[in-house]
């Protein structure tokens, strides 16, 4: 059950990982020790997972029989005495192991382990390293079937996002009304036609709406769409299905025929920044070298900079993807954290660096998948300019 687990430890020639969770603080140790969703669990638990040797389970004795049907031995305490020597005596002969913990706090999504539990682990001798590609290892590289479920639903998205700037010029075109919620409606009603499902529904952001990467059309809060108007859209989604895998998708179009040039002249910087990661991406896996997340970021983060709009980048340049939509592999990122974890063999991510001035935002976004000689772009076409609406 848990083979891809050690598998992973024995590669990275670890001793072992050590899960821990108390009251939920630590999803990815259930996760990975695959507990049952509806279990109850009120105290300290730890699993042990060595590269040779014996599964090892340290559970409260009020608790041990919710822990009986799976693999492992069972050790059991009572007091925090007896949960000190258990860990003692488990971890005995190890000397350098994994936790969910990441020096100096800098990827989050796997700074998952209290400071003190550290402490106390470190005071049995042992030397502990971030568990992060292991976390990638055993859920974010994606298998065929996973892969396949992924191109099913970009076809989806790339069809649906046709279809919603088609309605926008045949709207503007006969003189209807259309806004930004509207559109978004329009796009949700297809995602369930099409069996798609997704966290939150989509951006669709005109102007200075777009200059927020976050924004979002409500009811309450939208704009109109018209003549002379920017539109961004960015839409993910995946099938409604346990091994269902997001796509993540944004194009911008002009509602008019003609491009303002300004926009074109953002929009190129934006579009330089894309192809400069994904290629440095590309090369770096076609020669086996070993990349990680951050350094992809800077590359497109010094295509926008050298342009002068350095400060008009304010998020990463791209996240994991997998049946979250911003799942808990490597992201490429450089600016909210420095994102140290390898890009292994069958991650999926998003390439989306974005400029937000003002008047109007611009971003392009794709999805890539890292294969062991290059990478593929798995959300063709690229897009080459901001799309006229009204040729």
């Amino acid at each position: 059950m848990y083979e891809s687990a050690r598998c992973a430890v024995r590669k990275s020639g670890l001793d072992g990982w050590l899960l821990y969770d108390f009251h939920g603080m630590n999803p990815l140790a259930r996760r990975v020790a695959r507990l049952p969703e509806d279990g109850v669990f009120t105290r300290r638990w730890f699993l042990w997972l060595p590269s040779e040797g014996d599964v090892t389970w340290i559970v409260s004795r009020l608790e041990q029989d919710q822990f009986s049907g799976l693999p492992g031995r069972k050790r059991s305490y009572v007091s925090w005495r007896e949960l000190q020597e258990q860990l003692r005596v488990t971890l005995s002969g190890a000397a350098r192991i994994a936790m969910e913990y990441s020096p100096g706090a800098a990827v989050p999504t796997v700074s998952l382990v209290d400071a003190g539990t550290i402490e106390l682990i470190r005071s049995l001798g042992v030397e502990i390293v971030s568990s992060g590609d292991l976390v990638q290892a055993v859920e974010a590289v994606l298998d065929d079937e996973q892969v396949t479920s992924h191109r099913r639903a970009v076809g989806h998205l790339m069809r649906i996002k046709e279809e919603a700037f088609e309605i926008v010029a045949e709207k503007v075109v006969a003189g209807d009304p259309v806004d930004e919620y509207a559109i978004q409606q329009e796009i949700v009603s297809r995602f369930a036609a099409a069996g798609l499902v997704s966290d939150h529904p989509p951006i669709v952001a005109v102007n200075g709406n777009a200059s927020n990467p976050h924004y979002a059309p409500s009811k309450e809060r939208h704009s109109p769409i018209g003549v002379g108007d920017l539109l961004l859209i960015d839409m993910w989604a995946r099938e409604d299905s346990l091994l269902g895998i997001y796509g993540d998708i944004t194009w911008m179009a002009y509602v008019g025929s003609q491009v303002p040039e300004e926009m074109s002249r953002v929009f190129d910087v934006v579009r330089r920044a894309r192809d400069a990661a994904i290629e440095f991406v590309d090369e770096a896996l076609e020669e086996g070298r070993e990349i990680f997340g951050y350094q992809v970021d800077r590359v497109a983060r010094d295509v926008i900079e050298s342009a002068g709009f350095g400060e008009y980048f304010f998020h990463r340049t791209g996240h994991n993807i997998a049946h979250e939509v911003h799942a808990s592999g490597v992201n490429m990122d450089d600016l909210e954290t420095q994102d140290r974890r390898r890009l292994l063999p069958g991650i999926l991510f998003s390439v989306e660096p974005g400029i937000y001035l003002p008047d109007f935002g611009i971003r392009s976004e794709v999805d890539v998948l890292a294969g062991e000689g290059g990478v593929e772009v798995t959300t063709l076409p690229l897009q080459e300019k901001i799309l006229p609406l009204l040729e």
